[in-house]
């Protein structure tokens, strides 16, 4: 059986939806609080296609970082990353080496609704070398237009039909390998303006294949909000259609369903006066007050404070945003202080921090959890101490001091108004004494960093509140003042952790970007389930690092 794959243009190259994706890719672009590729990702995973391609460029580490190798999903994605921006024929050009079958492509920052599965049993049928996606309507500037001969194969481009429904190009296309022997090599090229005229001109044939289901570019914020309200309406009710257009199958939301209509995430509060108009959707560790207004077809992102009198309505606010008193939004999308009008995309940057700006990560790491982990940590302390009661004596003996500290940055778990927040504060990280000299360790001081017992006093820092017991991995100040990737600060968002994804997944002596990575996916993805896997998983982390470090 042959294993049909897909590739994913996730390159972020069309700087659509402005100025949201200043800050991130445009596939990482939240709906309903999942980034738009997710939606993409779950759709293939449904239809069990297990082998995708996902093309990178701008800000490539946010998506690989987030969706890692697909294991979640049970699937294999591999990366392709792009220095230059070589447009969507560009990018399968650089792909070709892992495309040996027919291929699907599909662009990561739009929302299809699509039976691929059929696409590819009509295409394999009509067995043709290309077969394009095609949505037919009479919408003004969505997709590229194209022109169908009476048995629907392609025949030109921009077709213009005097008021009848048009053809659209989704931007979906199944290809076989052939297909990529003419796109020019290191040229910047589209699929739609330069490979199907292209293949028109070589004598191939091109077969066409209509969507059923819901589609959305997402290339205007219009679009982004309709997207919004398409994926509220599909949870509730997929009997219906949403003004006029198809609802979306399978639509699931993170959210609990506390009432027809109403999603809410964990660990939010809010206010009994609170009123709430159909559909509304809140998310994890949000904060609305007294007597504010939310919906209709209102989503509010994680870490959101709405306060007291304020009033939302048609409108998106996205992640670790501050609504002030009495401030109404209607048709808005809000970013911190960013606010960006739905029907002309003008934006305007709010200043008084009273009206809009940054929440703090408060809940992630609250007082309650860190009590917890506090105990937790003193109860490990203390069933270990017949083990680091010796090993202290032993470092005592050897280098002359039984504890030593080294300086590690504190991370930001308290984000400031800033786009990027970094690390503000250091801490002494407490280990056992290893190093006479600090350039070589002893054969006692050796044999405590190959087992890693020297880390055992290091649950001393999480009794203080200094880190968690799981988190990203503690690192030096200097290492971390170089940290400048969008992507590679998401880890100031985490508290610091005893251990973590980084020390699960990575081997003894592993480089900083792999640590970074482990970081990044856990930043994106974690939640308190996650940090009991992880803690559970240490022991056997540990007894593989060790039996590895010692071949």
């Amino acid at each position: 059986m042959k294993k049909e794959q897909v590739v994913l243009l996730a390159t972020g190259e069309t700087g659509k939806l402005r100025p949201l994706t200043e800050t991130m890719p445009s596939p990482m672009v939240p709906l309903v609080n999942r980034p738009v590729m997710a939606y993409t990702i779950e759709l293939l995973a449904r239809q069990r296609f297990k082998q995708v391609v996902v093309c990178l460029h701008y800000l490539a580490g946010h998506v690989e970082a987030y969706f890692g190798q697909g294991q979640r999903w049970g699937m294999n994605i591999d990366y392709v990353l792009q220095r230059d921006d070589w447009g969507t024929a560009g990018s399968l050009e650089w792909a070709k080496p892992l495309l040996t079958d027919a291929f699907a492509v599909l662009p990561a920052d739009t929302i299809v609704d699509l039976n691929l599965a059929a696409a590819f049993r009509s295409h394999r049928a009509r067995q043709m070398p290309a077969t394009v996606v095609v949505h037919q309507s009479n919408q003004q500037n969505a997709g590229n237009l194209l022109q169908l001969s009476e048995d629907g194969q392609v025949i030109g481009l921009n077709s213009k039909t005097n008021g009848e429904a048009k053809w659209h190009n989704t931007g979906v296309y199944i290809f076989e390998p052939q297909v990529l022997d003419l796109i020019p090599a290191r040229t910047r090229a589209e699929i739609h303006n330069q490979l199907i005229p292209a293949i028109l001109d070589a004598g191939w044939p091109i077969n066409t294949c209509q969507i059923e289901g819901y589609w959305n570019e997402l290339n205007t914020f219009s679009q982004y909000q309709e997207a919004q309200s398409v994926l509220l309406q599909s949870a509730m009710d997929l009997s219906q259609l949403s003004n006029g257009k198809p609802l979306i199958r399978h639509s699931s939301l993170d959210g609990r369903p506390v009432a027809q209509g109403i999603w809410i995430g964990r660990n939010t509060v809010i206010h009994p006066s609170t009123r709430l108009a159909l559909p509304v959707y809140i998310g994890e560790n949000c904060l609305i007050g007294r007597d504010a207004e939310l919906g209709p077809n209102v989503i509010i992102g994680n870490n959101v404070i709405v306060d007291d009198e304020a009033t939302i309505s048609h409108s998106t606010i996205l992640d670790n945003t501050y609504v002030g008193q009495l401030v109404k939004a209607g048709q808005r999308v809000v970013n911190k202080g960013i606010v960006v009008d739905v029907e002309t995309a003008e934006h305007i940057e709010i200043v008084d921090k009273h009206l809009l700006g940054s929440t703090y990560q408060t809940v992630a790491f609250n007082s309650l959890s860190r009590l917890i982990q506090s105990i937790t940590a003193l109860i490990l302390l203390l069933v270990t101490l017949p083990l680091t009661m010796p090993l202290a004596l032993l470092s005592l003996l050897s280098t002359g001091h039984m504890f030593q500290t080294v300086p590690r940055a504190q991370s930001n778990s308290r984000p400031s108004d800033k786009a990027v927040p970094g690390p503000t504060a250091t801490f002494k990280l407490i280990r056992f004494s290893t190093r006479r000299n600090p350039d070589h360790p002893g054969s006692i001081g050796r044999w405590l960093e190959r087992l890693e017992w020297h880390r055992l006093p290091e649950l001393l820092n999480v009794v203080k509140g200094d880190m968690a017991l799981i988190g990203v991995k503690p690192i030096a100040p200097n290492t971390a003042a170089q940290l400048t990737e969008d992507w590679q600060l998401r880890r100031n968002e985490c508290r610091l952790g005893f251990s973590g994804l980084w020390y699960i997944q990575s081997q003894h002596g592993s480089d900083l970007d792999e640590t970074l990575v482990a970081d990044a996916y856990y930043a994106a993805t974690r939640n308190w389930r996650a940090d009991g896997r992880l803690l559970w998983q240490t022991p056997g982390a540990w007894l593989r690092r060790i039996k590895n470090d010692n071949r």
